[in-house]
């Protein structure tokens, strides 16, 4: 019996789900079953009962449930109590991050995060946005951070970071010599678009709207689910695609794609990372987030955390 096994204990009573809580915890199904059997086996009886449909707690689970909550709560507070007085944050920090965040800035940002505590384990997911969204409000994650806007009354949701994006073009396109397009170019323009739930879809779709210009209007030739698949078929002619300049900084360097900016539309927009209202935040959760603010701030292309 350890302390580990308690918070495993307190997940699986918590989402009522042996495989929410390996969800939750990043491991396996069967390592669940294998320690909540072993917590049963120290106490001699059954904490939950278990059918196809749900797992439920049995009043044993029930009386362990509360001391576990205080042990536990006991830990953080020692934690953050020892991390004050020592100037140390350690701990696990898991993060998710939509695909042009976290394939473009955020290792960047954690790699800086490490080099100041490096006894903090960085878990990061990458995926789309409403992906991200899901998981941070099953607590999954403890935070995510996200292309566009979230509307949910579980999430707290800021900004911390501007971007720009751009409609991006191969080289030998007969527009790829101008600084701005006109919005009748753009709607000509073979188009190829990022998956449903993509953030830069979103944001795409919503300031085309803005426009007066509906997704259904563009000649939409292609969507692909990454925005490297994105990058390699306007590179290789298919069509054009508006992007974050974060995505293809490389590319634009060594002159391989061209971008344009719309006249008429205004394609900035803000980067957010959100938090779940009801899930308690550790010293490290704590420390990252000032932190995320002060590093973008540094950068000189962002916004502190309203």
């Amino acid at each position: 019996m350890n302390l580990y096994q308690f918070h495993i204990f307190k997940t699986v009573a918590d989402k009522k789900s042996f495989s929410g809580a390996a969800q939750a915890l990043f491991i396996s199904q069967p390592a669940v079953s294998m320690h909540i059997k072993s917590l049963e086996d120290h106490f001699g009886t059954r904490l939950f009962d278990r059918n196809t449909q749900q797992v439920t707690i049995t009043e044993a689970g029930r009386i362990l449930y509360e001391y576990v909550e205080k042990i536990l709560s006991l830990l953080d507070e020692a934690e953050k109590d020892i991390s004050a007085l020592t100037g140390c944050i350690r701990g696990t920090l898991s993060v998710g991050a939509s695909f042009t965040l976290g394939e473009y800035v955020i290792p960047q940002v954690l790699g800086c995060f490490k080099k100041q505590h490096p006894q903090v384990r960085a878990l990061l997911k990458v995926t789309n946005t409403e992906q991200i969204v899901k998981l941070v409000l099953k607590q999954a994650l403890d935070l995510g951070l996200v292309e566009s806007r979230v509307d949910n009354f579980e999430l707290i949701v800021k900004p911390f970071m501007k971007d720009e994006l751009v409609v991006l073009l191969p080289v030998d396109h007969p527009l790829a010599g101008k600084k701005f397009i006109l919005i009748d170019e753009l709607v000509a323009l073979p188009f190829i678009l990022r998956e449903q739930g993509s953030g830069t879809r979103k944001i795409t779709e919503d300031r085309l709207k803005e426009a007066g210009i509906n997704l259904s209007e563009l000649n939409v030739v292609m969507e692909l689910g990454s925005t490297e698949a994105v990058k390699e078929a306007v590179e290789a002619g298919f069509g054009a695609t508006i992007i974050s300049k974060w995505a293809v900084q490389k590319e634009l360097k060594l002159g391989t794609l061209v971008s344009v900016k719309v006249k008429e539309v205004s394609l900035v927009r803000k980067f957010y990372v959100i938090y779940n209202k009801n899930k308690f935040q550790t010293p490290v959760v704590k420390e990252f987030i000032s932190f995320l603010s002060s590093f973008c701030f540094q950068e000189n292309s962002v916004e502190k955390l309203a």
